[in-house]
């Protein structure tokens, strides 16, 4: 009777050895070839070592240097945090998922401060100010059941604004490109920096509006990224610019009604959609692909551009276009949910949405201001 009780508890303690090992030989961090985080941080040890491991690779991915070995514990510790809510997000199997985005070793506020630039406010006495009955919805509207301006050939490549908070500039400039290309058949990259050089009714990188925006352009025409390349950085309106007589011009702009999904997708079958939404969430911070259905407010600070509209596995989306690089999200763009309960739409998407207006080839307005 001893000896088998004996040698049960020796079974059962190569059992648990053999667990353990098995264990340890396990990795808790893991970044696949989609860029999909799977972890266990209920082992902290371990997830710290290799959450560090992640974090170099992360940094030579996006050439993060930082001024100060200080300043880098600080980020790794803000990014094992990131890290974290990654993993315990994507294993609600959710419609989105999160990933290490540029952003990671942000904590939110400093994500808030560094890249909302949109003015919430629209502008006081101008003359465009105005919405248009031009996308009112009736019951006889028959829409595409999708509608992407991608595939049209009608949206250059994605941009990025880097540390300057000019969203509101390559918002309204997507938009006038894709306007652009859809009346005149010539798709053309149109200078972000002429706006914030020269549009004197905006703060540059500290943020400006969209309505000003457009009557810049309206005023002035815009000229090409190749004549006025991106810097990021505020800098003096270029006086060349003024006698350029091959600046893209728009004759106009309109407010779509405010709270109307429905007038935004009429819209945006048409052409692309300059919006403003929050994008201040944490999971927008992180989004890396799906139909977005996450956590976000109504305080609007963020110029985007909506270029489509689908439905995926039953849900409705918008395409959204950003100014974060090809390497935020699906190559620059989110999936935003459509449809929703809440007539503002998803963060506010369908509160304060404008378009341009192009009737003509016309490109002879060169008086830059």
């Amino acid at each position: 009777m001893g000896s088998a009780t004996s040698a049960m508890l020796i079974l059962l303690l190569a059992m648990v050895i053999a667990s353990c090992a098995k264990a340890m030989d396990m990795s808790i961090v893991s970044y696949d070839n989609s860029h999909h985080v799977t972890t266990d941080p209920s082992r902290p040890n371990v997830f710290d070592a290799e959450a560090s491991l992640i974090f170099e690779s992360w940094m030579v991915k996006y050439g993060k240097v930082y001024d100060s070995v200080a300043e880098k514990g600080r980020r790794l510790t803000v990014f094992k945090d990131n890290l974290r809510f990654i993993t315990n997000r994507n294993a609600e199997n959710l419609s989105y998922r999160l990933g290490l985005t540029r952003f990671a070793d942000l904590s939110l506020h400093d994500y808030n401060e560094l890249c909302h630039g949109a003015d919430p406010k629209p502008p006081r006495n101008h003359d465009f100010m105005t919405s248009s009955d031009r996308y009112k919805t009736s019951v006889s509207d028959v829409l595409p059941n999708s509608i992407d301006w991608r595939n049209e050939g009608a949206m250059t490549e994605v941009k990025d604004q880097g540390d300057c908070r000019s969203c509101w500039a390559f918002s309204t400039v997507g938009a006038v490109e894709g306007l652009n290309k859809i009346v005149t058949g010539e798709l053309v990259t149109l200078s972000e920096q002429i706006l914030i050089n020269c549009n004197k009714e905006s703060n540059g990188c500290r943020g400006g509006k969209v309505e000003t925006a457009f009557e810049f352009i309206v005023n002035n025409g815009l000229g090409t990224d190749n004549d006025y390349p991106y810097k990021a950085v505020n800098g003096v309106c270029d006086g060349r610019h003024k006698e350029n007589n091959t600046n893209v011009v728009i004759d106009g702009y309109k407010n779509l009604p405010a709270n109307d999904e429905l007038a935004l997708r009429k819209a945006v079958a048409h052409q692309p959609i300059t919006a403003i939404i929050d994008s201040s969430s944490r999971e927008f911070q992180l989004y890396e692909s799906g139909v977005f259905d996450g956590t976000c407010g109504t305080n609007l600070n963020h110029g985007i551009v909506v270029v489509g509209y689908g439905t995926e596995k039953g849900r409705d989306y918008w395409i959204v276009r950003n100014s974060w690089g090809n390497t935020w999200g699906e190559a620059g763009y989110m999936k935003m949910a459509r449809n929703i309960a809440n007539p503002r739409g998803l963060c506010g998407i369908a509160m304060r949405a404008s378009y341009p207006l192009k009737n003509s080839f016309s490109t002879d307005r060169s008086s830059m201001a």
